[in-house]
């Protein structure tokens, strides 16, 4: 291919990058937060963890030196400013009424190995509680994709729900007394309110299940994660084999990682996770559209593989760190398992679209070439647009 030609493939799928996706490209992590949440018999105690720049975008008053960062005096000094925020965006009831929460501290702290504000929350009904509601409202339509990983304690039980603008709404059942972990009151949560609860039990299905569907969401919300398997498609061309060899390199990759990272053996911060991940989609790509010029890359694409899938892995693991403690066998196994479940079904529908446009357009050589110039230029373009808005982040954090 001439080099205009190929110069008017970048700028087409640069167009396309800009116009269709540069709005809503994000890191996965950029809008996270997380709630721990404790039920008690009278009382909810609520640990609300978000970041400073999302803090800082519901509230900009609170940063009354105008410096975009929020000191530890700060957040002291504003606890009136902060609980007209919680009472805006937390609606929490007791047996169907709408409680008080008083904000007993605000504070600069670290979770899921990134500096997150901590804003502690009470409750107090006065009264035993059989039922309780929370309502979760932060994302407020200036973060559509913003995300709170629940942690919900009653006793020594506990469950894990994803809170998202379209699964807002959190029940569960009081806590009477040491007993209740024993028997059939459990906490439970729903997406709404009108959707079976479910029960907080200990057993491995339950726990199972849970963490199953947190990694198929966490892959699925991960436009990342889903992008570099797409440029691994792509990377093996019409080969089946050299695809498969190439996706379970990634899966052996990002599994090495998340075992060492919540085995606390390993870590790494998504300040410089991100940033990585996004440059291996850039590497996938320019490799795929020039690996004929570059010899030396010949037979190392499983070794290049791996160590980015061990990239990724730190980028699965932030969710553990937030939300596992104890025993990890189990949560660890069940993560990674969601994680490849979604993985597959993103293979399951990308593959046939892709070979089917391939069958279509690419019936000669130089359309197989243009083919691949197009589908990684769009790919390697939109790498280079999260390692950029990430880089700018992390400075600007």
């Amino acid at each position: 291919m001439k080099l205009h030609k190929k110069a008017g493939v970048v700028l087409a799928a640069l167009w396309v990058l800009l116009t269709v996706m540069g709005g809503t490209a994000e890191a996965h992590f950029s809008s996270t937060g997380f709630s721990d949440i404790t039920v008690k018999d009278k009382s909810l105690e609520y640990n609300l963890f978000l970041l400073e720049r999302e803090l800082l975008e519901a509230m900009p008053q609170l940063d009354g030196n105008g410096d975009g960062r929020l000191s530890e005096d700060e957040l002291s000094s504003e606890n009136d400013e902060l609980t007209a925020l919680v009472h805006d965006r937390l609606i929490v009831t007791g047996n169907n009424k709408v409680g008080t929460g008083v904000v007993l501290a605000a504070k600069q702290t670290e979770k899921a190995k990134v500096p997150m504000i901590e804003i502690d929350i009470n409750y107090d009904f006065g009264e035993p509680v059989d039922r309780y509601m929370v309502q979760y409202n932060f994302y407020d339509g200036t973060n559509p994709d913003h995300r709170s990983y629940a942690t919900i304690r009653m006793g020594k039980q506990s469950i894990v729900q994803v809170i998202n603008s379209s699964n807002n709404i959190l029940q569960m059942e009081g806590y009477h007394g040491t007993d209740a972990a024993s028997s059939d009151a459990g906490a439970a949560a729903q997406g709404d309110a009108g959707s079976k609860p479910l029960n907080t039990s200990s057993s491995w299905t339950s726990m199972l299940k849970d963490y199953v569907t947190m990694g198929m969401e966490h892959i699925w919300s991960g436009a990342d994660h889903m992008l570099f398997l797409c440029g691994l498609i792509l990377a093996s061309g019409t080969s089946g084999w050299t695809m498969l060899k190439l996706v379970s390199a990634f899966t052996v990759g990002h599994s090495i990682t998340l075992v060492l990272s919540a085995m606390d053996l390993a870590s790494l911060s998504p300040l410089i996770v991100e940033p990585l991940i996004a440059l291996s989609i850039v590497f996938v790509a320019f490799e795929t559209m020039f690996r004929k010029r570059f010899p030396q890359l010949k037979g190392k694409q499983i070794a290049v593989t791996v160590t980015f899938g061990m990239v990724h892995g730190f980028g699965f693991a932030e969710i553990l760190h937030g939300t596992m403690s104890g025993n990890i066998a189990l949560p660890l196994f069940s993560f990674n398992l969601g994680v490849e479940i979604g993985q597959l079904v993103v293979l399951a529908i990308v593959i046939p679209i892709l070979w089917l446009i391939r069958k279509l357009i690419a019936s000669t050589s130089n359309r197989q070439m243009w083919w691949t110039y197009a589908t990684s230029s769009v790919v390697g373009l939109m790498g280079l647009y999260w390692l950029i808005e990430r880089l700018i982040s992390d400075f600007t954090m």
